[in-house]
């Protein structure tokens, strides 16, 4: 189908638009949501670095700006356009400013996952390549998203989101992204499980509800960008669902990332319980990025509990028949 083809039809109803009401109404209370532990982020974590809080404080305007444009475009074409003399302005993309938040989509997206990057790189070692595929792919689902939302401005119709190039730029945009977040969450796992048996007793919970949150913020995610791609290519050219998840997966990410920052408190506290383990529990694995280390925690905390066990053999006093490093406890 080409442009040509695309402006001599009739534009979309008033009520085909209805997703993007539904957006609306889905986008809002994730944003109170935000703003919510956005506010609980700053109170407990005043110490954190600037470029974390700098970090939050971008995510937070950009939302706001999403919501409050979205909010303003279901105003524009389903009040507005309702008058007779504005109705061939339903579903063009000038005066509505839809582009504003479906850009904004893939700039969170891509916030988002660079933070995540971040902390794969210091779980993983400061693996590069590993980093650098994620940061190659999350780039790579801006640019196409970029590119998708820019054409949608030349042809200024939201039916162009049926046309051939948006199909092509739009799966290339919504496959990095999958990959992205199935990249970012198996390494996290990887890693994790992988360290966890170097660590002492007491801090493997913790270790396992770190597990759990990435697994779980990933295939969130990703069921929202599958939904979001199934629906916008196998529905009909009037149907607008795609909408609903497409606005709504840039808040999911953002708070995706306050829930990881402000579980640090809890996460740290049941790491530094018992068994001397201040050390990892100050940093949570260094994976938030707020300290550094020239060793990483994995490797400090296998060196701590092999110089503990030394010590206490060395303090227990040997009796016959008894091995003193039997009476070691195990971590």
């Amino acid at each position: 189908m080409s442009t040509g083809q695309l402006s001599a039809q009739q534009g979309p109803s008033i009520e085909g638009l209805t997703p993007f009401l539904i957006a609306t109404t889905v986008c809002a209370p994730l944003w109170g949501v935000m703003v919510s532990q956005a506010a609980a982020y700053y109170r407990t974590y005043q110490n954190d670095n600037k470029y974390l809080k700098i970090l939050v404080g971008i995510s937070v305007v950009l939302c706001t700006a999403q919501l409050a444009t979205l909010s303003y475009t279901v105003y524009f074409w389903m009040i507005v356009c309702r008058a007779p003399k504005n109705y061939e302005f339903l579903g063009s993309l000038g005066n509505a400013l839809v582009v504003v938040p479906a850009y904004i989509t893939y700039f969170l997206a891509t916030l988002v996952q660079c933070f995540y990057a971040m902390r794969v790189w210091f779980v993983s070692r400061k693996k590069l390549w590993l980093v650098s595929a994620i940061v190659i792919l999350s780039i790579t689902q801006f640019v196409g998203g970029f590119a998708l939302v820019s054409y949608f401005t030349t042809v200024n119709n939201i039916d162009a989101a049926y046309l051939k190039f948006s199909h092509i730029s739009g799966s290339i945009e919504l496959g990095s992204s999958i990959a992205c977040d199935i990249l970012i969450s198996g390494s996290l796992w990887w890693y994790l499980r992988k360290g966890r048996g170097n660590v002492f007793r007491s801090t493997r919970g913790a270790i396992d509800a770190l597990i759990h949150q990435a697994v779980n913020i990933g295939l969130l995610t990703n069921i929202i960008a599958l939904v979001n791609l199934t629906t916008w290519l196998s529905l009909p050219q009037s149907d607008f669902t795609w909408a609903v998840f497409h606005f709504a997966v840039g808040k999911v990410y953002v708070n995706s990332m306050l829930v990881s920052l402000n579980t640090r408190e809890k996460i740290r506290h049941n790491m530094g319980s018992t068994d001397g383990s201040a050390y990892l529990a100050s940093s949570t694995f260094d994976i938030d990025g707020t300290t550094r280390h020239d060793r990483s925690d994995f490797e400090m905390g296998t060196r701590m509990k092999n110089q503990r066990q030394f010590n206490l053999q060395e303090a227990l006093p040997k009796k016959e028949g008894i091995d003193s490093a039997s009476a070691v406890d195990e971590p």
